[in-house]
């Protein structure tokens, strides 16, 4: 923890997370696969929750950190907002289900299209939209959302 309150937070495990979702949603999508759907939604629950067991976390930490393929970035940064932002996709994700199994076909598919382009947003411009929301429930005091941004 640094003094400001900030701690290092992993990018390229955030990275992971965000590749493994555009491509889930992309192929659930192709099969239209609402299984496929929900479990993004799980893994992006458990991800907002930093459960040890969560998928992402894992594939990362077993499969890609011990090969060798990438590298830990670990930055300054709070974890929250992107523990926020993983929530919210999850929320998006878990209504997209509903709406699949629901028969509300367009719905779902628009709502998992929202994610998926969130996801590439964040993934090749750095851009957390789901951070940036959190920042600005902290900003209205909003309680629960404590954390203010970094300053670099």
């Amino acid at each position: 923890m640094t003094a400001s309150g900030a701690r290092k937070v992993d990018q390229t495990g955030l990275k992971v997370g965000q590749a493994l979702t555009i491509i889930l949603l992309i192929l659930a999508f192709i099969l239209n696969s609402a299984v496929l759907v929900l479990f993004v939604a799980i893994a992006q629950f458990l991800g907002a929750l930093a459960a040890p067991f969560a998928p992402y976390r894992l594939v990362y930490q077993n499969v890609l950190k011990p090969s060798g393929l990438l590298k830990p970035n670990l930055v300054i940064d709070n974890p929250e907002p992107h523990r926020f932002a993983f929530l919210v996709g999850a929320l998006f994700n878990g209504a997209a289900f509903i709406a699949l199994v629901s028969g509300a076909t367009v719905l779902a598919w628009v709502l998992v299209g929202i994610v998926v382009v969130l996801a590439n947003l964040n993934f090749w411009l750095n851009f957390c939209m789901g951070c940036w929301m959190y920042y600005q429930l902290n900003r209205l005091g909003l309680p629960g959302f404590t954390v203010t941004p970094v300053q670099r």
